[in-house]
């Protein structure tokens, strides 16, 4: 038995339709399509669970996701061209501008003052408690294979962070949370 699907354009013919109250049986002899599939967009219809945008709120979350993934990618871009407006003395540890572990790639890499080793971990917006997973996982790293003894510290860099995880590096010395705000200016153009 072979199993027909129909395309986007197809569906909306059905389901209109099957709103102008149309049965399933007149629409197949009408478009050709197989009962099948148009009683299965009726019971869609029937139960409320269908969704005529489905389309457009993956490509709002793809967008979405994307500009999440730019905005993280400018920041960590502007953070390494000047680490010192994260703390004052720090530098880029080599090829620290994500940094290839065997436990995921670190956006940021960094030397401070004291030679000691920074681990931070860029969030576009507000970061979650699993940040902080992520971030002790490299640290771990880090600690085990690079550090030679030094001090290895981590910042997690965010807009914006859940109370869970404000409350979970509490008892943590060696972890930060940093927000960053962004500033525009604007200025007439002649």
């Amino acid at each position: 038995m072979t199993e027909t699907i129909l395309d986007e354009e197809q569906k909306k013919q059905v389901v209109n339709l099957l709103r102008k109250g149309m049965s399933s049986k007149e629409i197949s002899k009408i478009l050709g399509f197989p009962m099948r599939s148009i009683g299965s967009i009726k019971a869609h219809l029937t139960m409320g669970t269908y969704d005529e945008n489905e389309d457009e709120v993956i490509e709002e979350i793809t967008t979405a996701h994307e500009t999440s993934l730019s905005i993280e990618r400018d920041l960590q871009t502007f953070l390494c061209n000047d680490l010192e407006q994260i703390e004052q003395g720090l530098k880029l540890f080599q090829n620290g501008k994500e940094f290839n572990t065997d436990v995921g790639r670190i956006d940021i890499l960094a030397i401070d003052k004291k030679d000691d080793l920074l681990v931070i971990e860029l969030k576009a917006g507000k970061a979650k408690d699993g940040a902080l997973g992520q971030l002790l996982g490299y640290m771990g790293f880090i600690s085990n294979n690079i550090a030679k003894g030094k001090r290895v510290r981590g910042y997690i860099i965010a807009n914006d962070f859940e109370d869970r995880l404000k409350y979970a590096i509490k008892g943590l010395t060696n972890v930060e949370l940093k927000a960053y705000k962004v500033n525009f200016s604007f200025e007439d153009v002649d």
